[in-house]
């Protein structure tokens, strides 16, 4: 498949299908093909929002994208009129809008909103917060569905960067996580070893697979197995995936079809 081939429909057959991103994680069935903004790394939907976003995934996950479509618009008009457009919650209702437009194969107009979602969690939640990490991870993954791996490299790269220092919130346990700004406390970082780090690397692999670069491809697929193996021992699923992602490589597989991670 050549890395020029832009708008194609996402394959399912490649390794990216291995390792969800942020709204595939939040999917219950195979037949699921919503939108989402899972947490992540101590991020999750705001709670004003859950239950929209629980409506969305069930209207998608079934194909009725006409009524998923316009319970997203007016739920972001209804926000742009209550919060403004420069809030965290409006950046969330664009991400989530903008998956929808995705699994319609309507990439640009998901690319629009989600470069408008990235620059208002960046201006309102700060440019390491774990909510610009899954942003820059669904662009990274709507350029790579559209043969664009050099530009989708540095988005996933500096997601990783992010995920590597983000820091854990301490949750109350009387209220939800909010989307809000936290604390880089040292003692809450998830740090090089936690399991959102190894699925970004996969990710990245993946990226630079396509593109040839596999002195990289096989630096990342062995870091995020150690990561696996550390956390989850020689049983864990992921450890079987990544060996396999490895073995792939080292047997000179080349450009694979990006299938939606």
């Amino acid at each position: 498949m050549s890395l020029q081939q832009p708008e194609s429909p996402p394959r399912r057959d490649s390794l990216a299908s291995l390792f969800p991103s942020e709204e595939e994680e939040e999917r219950k069935g195979p037949e699921a093909a919503g939108a989402a903004a899972a947490q992540q790394g101590g991020y999750e939907i705001p709670a004003r929002l859950r239950t929209l976003h629980n409506l969305v995934i069930q209207y998608a996950g079934q194909g009725r994208y006409e009524v998923a479509v316009p319970l997203c618009r007016q739920a972001l008009e209804d926000l742009e009129r209550s919060s403004g457009h420069c809030h965290p919650d409006v950046a969330t209702m664009l991400n989530i809008l903008a998956l929808v437009y995705r699994d319609q194969n309507k990439y640009k107009e998901a690319t629009d909103l989600l470069h408008d979602a990235l620059q208002i969690r960046e201006q309102t939640l700060g440019p390491e917060h774990p909510a610009v990490a899954a942003t820059l991870n669904n662009l990274a993954v709507l350029y790579g569905k559209r043969g664009r791996y050099r530009e989708a490299e540095p988005l996933c790269q500096r997601a990783l960067e992010i995920r590597e220092k983000v820091p854990t919130p301490l949750p109350d346990p009387e209220e939800p996580l909010s989307c809000v700004a936290l604390p880089m406390h040292p003692e809450h970082v998830l740090g090089a070893d936690h399991p959102d780090v190894a699925k970004q690397l996969n990710n990245l692999a993946l990226l630079c697979q396509n593109q040839g670069k596999f002195e990289d491809v096989e630096r990342h697929y062995v870091r995020a197995l150690s990561i696996y193996e550390a956390l989850g021992g020689p049983h864990d699923p992921n450890v079987a995936k990544t060996k396999n992602n490895l073995v792939r490589t080292s047997a000179g597989v080349g450009c694979l079809p990006w299938g939606g991670t």
